[in-house]
């Protein structure tokens, strides 16, 4: 698996991360597991982790924790998981809050690491390491788990050749979140040099499902025939579906990223175009099963930046890559 390879690369660089911290005690989402071995360098060591968490409401980040604590608990590892409802600055008093409570090592995601000095600096100062996913490096971030500006590319890129390099497109952009950021900013590069209209939303989170439903409706009624939809990760995309649905509308491309199990529905049924899928489940265990060799490594540990796996997901290939991937649509 491509994540394998990443964790030895990263250990061989003797790479680990950075710190993070802790909300309020009624928003904590504490488990300790019992059972199972580390084939790591400090096996049997039963570690105190802790994760800060984008938003509840943002399905893709919570795969992630979810993989990280299906294999602490395999391991035996106590995670306490805290949800800032996106905000930076609940998300750095959680940091601080986790640095009181001396956990070895923190898991951050999607807020961008810039926003988050002075969470980090605590953490680094106590010795802490972070990783974040997707939240880019920064001082006191060792390593990032990237999935912005790759999977932004693979799918504008096939944007740009469904489409023709023509057509009105709404764009569903998230500013507050690194990898929206990134997938935007390859958007832009793909359909700069074509005939490509694009107007811009910004929507919220919670409440981007809704939200991008209103923004498609208006933006369908401008437009009358034809017109694309790019969400910055599916949810946008899926509000949009429902709009173009609810318009009776047929003529209308949406493209989304992450690879939900309904936007993997939704291009079955044909009502979306494609997605790129990120293999966040997998990230998520690769993390705890390097989590060992990440605390023996430090905080002062070479920072190392590396693409989440992803696979690109179009009408053509949905049946095959779910062939490939059933657990991708599990619950659906």
């Amino acid at each position: 698996m491509q994540l394998r390879k990443f964790g030895a690369a990263v250990l061989a660089a003797g790479c680990l991360l950075a710190a993070a911290g802790c909300g309020g005690d009624d928003s904590n989402d504490s488990a300790t597991a019992a059972g199972g071995g580390s084939s790591s360098s400090n096996s049997g060591k039963k570690y105190n982790v802790g994760i800060v968490a984008f938003a509840a409401a943002d399905q893709t980040s919570s795969q992630a924790i979810a993989g990280y604590k299906a294999r602490a608990a395999e391991l035996g590892y106590k995670v306490t998981v805290v949800d800032p409802q996106g905000s930076v600055d609940k998300a750095v008093g959680a940091m601080q809050d986790l640095v009181q409570k001396r956990v070895d090592l923190m898991m951050v995601t999607v807020f961008p690491s810039t926003a988050l000095t002075a969470g980090l600096r605590a953490a680094k100062a106590a010795g802490i390491p972070v990783v974040s996913l997707s939240g880019g490096l920064a001082d006191g971030v060792q390593v990032n788990y990237d999935s912005g500006v790759a999977a932004g590319k693979k799918l504008a890129d096939e944007l740009v050749k469904e489409t023709g390099g023509s057509g009105d497109l709404l764009a569903l952009g998230y500013k507050s979140g690194l990898p929206c950021i990134g997938r935007e900013k390859s958007l832009d590069a793909a359909i700069g040099s074509t005939s490509i209209n694009k107007s811009r939303e910004e929507v919220p989170i919670p409440g981007q499902v809704e939200a991008s439903t209103n923004f498609t409706q208006a933006f369908l009624a401008k437009h009358k025939s034809g017109g694309i939809v790019w969400g910055c990760f599916d949810d946008p995309s899926l509000g949009a579906i429902a709009a173009i649905k609810q318009a009776g509308r047929k003529d209308v491309k949406v493209y989304g990223i992450n690879g939900q199990p309904a936007a993997l529905k939704a291009i079955q049924d044909k009502t979306m175009n494609a997605t790129v899928w990120l293999d966040v489940t997998g990230a998520g265990k690769e993390i705890a099963d390097n989590t060992a060799k990440y605390v023996d490594a430090g905080v002062d540990a070479k920072p190392v930046d590396t693409p989440v796996p992803d696979e690109l997901v179009t009408q053509e290939n949905v049946d095959q890559f779910l062939s490939d991937h059933p657990d991708a649509i599990k619950g659906l």
